[in-house]
């Protein structure tokens, strides 16, 4: 049924949720798992620009810990899988990922934020589901 299943992290805790998620369902079909991170450039925004480096590199260094760990779980599983580390703003990196790869599904986490922090900060979770050309799976995620 589903061949690319594209699994978007951030690295937290609350991951193992929406990894075992797309592992058990592209186990049904020996489907390839693509682990994507974004390093979201509007936090460079408000940084002085002697730490912009340091920021980065401790920004990429997460992005890839994080892709990892699905590979790991994915690799584990038995199945293939493909890791990506990408700039930009999240929603736009996520949904143009998926078209690159030709996703038929993306996996992902949302962490339930209410309206008023949906309207003033956004939801990566809701820009994905209303503008991917493909099915989208949420997953929510405990409130830590």
């Amino acid at each position: 049924m589903y061949d690319d299943i594209l699994v978007p992290t951030d690295g937290g805790e609350q991951m193992d949720a929406v990894i075992d998620a797309a592992i058990e369902i592209a186990a049904h079909g020996d489907a390839t798992v693509h682990a994507l991170s974004v390093i979201d450039r509007g936090v460079f925004l408000t940084l002085e620009e002697g730490l912009t480096d340091a920021v980065e590199s401790e920004l990429t260094a997460n992005a890839e810990a994080a892709v990892d760990a699905v590979l790991e779980a994915v690799e584990d599983a038995g199945l293939d899988g493909e890791s990506t580390v990408r700039h930009g703003r999240p929603g736009d990196e996520i949904r143009a990922y998926a078209a690159e790869i030709d996703a038929d599904l993306i996996v992902m986490g949302t962490r339930g934020m209410n309206g008023h922090e949906r309207r003033m900060l956004g939801s990566v979770s809701h820009d994905v589901i209303t503008e991917a050309n493909c099915q989208t799976l949420v997953v929510p995620l405990n409130h830590a």
